[in-house]
């Protein structure tokens, strides 16, 4: 008997002793302890051939928080006076990681014809949400609403940069171990989104200045930019909406597609229905 006693009060010790240590939260709290809620990733950076075919070829590793919804009182711009709006928001933050170069190219492999940077490659991003419901798709493109950025930075403890104010020089490069980051952190934000909106997708340019030269549908020569893409889904209606009805479809992903929104829109949307109908048997 006492040495169940004895087991037991040093069970619970050792207990003790790591709850103390990790702060008596769970391993799901850890973790989001570590990464600060940026969980959303994409699974690879650049293939390869990427880097084989664009010698000056850099992309930033971009991680975002989960989809947010937020009602605040804003200033509306034609009446001066304050209105409740519901802002939708995204917040991410890019680290430069080195890329391995190949250390010679085959001839067979094809290589962008490359323009010499006249400066220093620039972060410029270009977020758009794309509803898609009922075969109808609309863009918003990623608004900078002063007011709400701060009540999202309140909200978030951090101060985040909207979309003209984080322009700028890449970060300095930082490696997979480094014990710091040389990081940049931004803000998307969206107002008057269709409040029946089920299905979404947001497509975020800027984070590489990947391209490819490809044939467009009218036999011209066209350029696609890579892009990283996100769809989402919400079980939702116009009435109590909340932040808990977003749901990532999958991890982000990385797509070439045109500089214009809507193409961009229309041949994402192509991709996947051919994606999907591969998968059926």
């Amino acid at each position: 008997m006492r040495q169940l006693l004895k087991r037991s009060a040093l069970t619970t010790f050792i207990c003790s002793c790591l709850a103390l240590l990790t702060g008596g939260m769970p391993a799901q709290a850890q973790e989001n302890k570590l990464t600060r809620g940026f969980t959303i990733k994409p699974d690879l950076t650049a293939t390869g051939e990427e880097r084989a075919t664009q010698k000056s070829l850099w992309v930033l590793d971009a991680t975002f928080k989960p989809m947010r919804m937020i009602r605040m009182d804003l200033t509306n711009p034609k009446t001066g006076k304050k209105e409740k709006t519901l802002v939708w928001y995204l917040v991410y933050k890019c680290v430069l990681r080195p890329l391995e170069r190949p250390g010679s190219s085959n001839d067979l492999t094809p290589q962008n014809v490359e323009v010499p940077p006249l400066g220093p490659s620039l972060f410029v991003p270009e977020v758009v949400l794309i509803t898609n419901d009922n075969g109808q798709q609309t863009s918003y493109p990623n608004q900078i609403v002063p007011e709400a950025e701060v009540i999202i930075n309140k909200r978030e403890r951090r101060q985040f940069k909207n979309a003209v104010d984080i322009i700028g020089e890449l970060p300095p490069e930082t490696a997979a171990d480094a014990k710091s980051e040389n990081a940049i952190y931004g803000v998307c934000v969206w107002t008057g989104v269709d409040p029946n909106t089920d299905y979404f997708t947001i497509l975020f340019y800027g984070l590489s200045n990947g391209y490819k030269k490809v044939e467009g549908p009218d036999g011209k020569e066209m350029t696609l930019r890579k892009v990283l893409v996100q769809q989402y889904w919400r079980p939702g209606d116009q009435f109590g909406q909340q932040e808990q009805e977003f749901r990532p479809k999958g991890s982000p992903f990385w797509q070439y597609l045109p500089d214009d929104p809507e193409q961009a829109a229309e041949m994402e949307k192509k991709l996947n229905l051919n994606a999907a109908e591969q998968k059926q048997p």
